[in-house]
């Protein structure tokens, strides 16, 4: 499991690097092992040129069990995480620019604009603002993170969590897609949003035929 884990995380970070989800040495990823372990990226490195033996294994207190290097500051997020959702396998936590770019100018991903949107993400719940590698980060979390698998942290960045890592890259993913449509939108006039009925009937396709389980503020 853990060199499957291991390889995992490597091919997100790369992922959210090259697509500009993260920049430098920004992010971090995390997926649980078991009860008792989480493997983690580092402190200090770059998401996109992680290699295996870069990652570092702590237990649910943030103690190092494994690896060379220390896991980031931020590890804080991801154990509240984990600690308050027994279900969730991974974490990610990154700084895509659309979506902050929103959040900086007033506006949130609140509104009935893409189907996908509505039946992925619902509407995404924004954090208040907490001082980076602070406990400030994970008191910020705690009550939203029942409500939604997806947060926008307040002057900061996301955080999305899945059953496992590219679930949770694929909520981002969205997230950042459906920023830019609205965003594209915003620039060029009025943005028109999907009536009650209609939004109404793609809830009803969420759960009744997707199947999709994944925690989500509904519209």
């Amino acid at each position: 499991m853990s060199g499957q884990a291991q390889q995992e995380i490597v091919e997100i970070g790369r992922r959210i690097y090259q697509k500009g989800y993260i920049s430098a040495t920004e992010g971090n990823l995390s997926i649980r092992l078991d009860e008792d372990r989480i493997l983690a990226t580092p402190s200090g490195l770059c998401k996109g040129d992680l290699a295996p033996e870069d990652l570092v294994t702590i237990d649910t207190m943030g103690n190092h069990l494994a690896g060379n290097r220390k896991a980031s500051s931020e590890i804080l997020m991801h154990l509240e995480v984990y600690r308050q959702r027994p279900d969730v396998k991974a974490v990610v936590h990154a700084h895509p620019p659309l979506c902050i770019a929103l959040m900086l100018a007033g506006k949130g991903l609140d509104e009935p604009i893409l189907a996908e949107s509505i039946i992925i993400l619902g509407k995404i719940p924004i954090a208040p603002y907490a001082r980076p590698s602070t406990p400030e980060v994970p008191a910020s979390i705690r009550e939203l993170i029942h409500r939604s698998d997806c947060l926008l942290l307040d002057h900061h960045g996301s955080l999305t969590v899945g059953n496992s890592l590219r679930e949770a890259c694929h909520k981002l993913e969205t997230m950042e897609h459906t920023a830019k449509s609205y965003l594209a939108a915003l620039q060029l006039g009025n943005v028109r949003t999907i009536g009650r009925d209609e939004i109404d009937e793609l809830n009803f396709l969420r759960e009744n035929v997707y199947g999709i389980k994944s925690r989500i503020i509904p519209f």
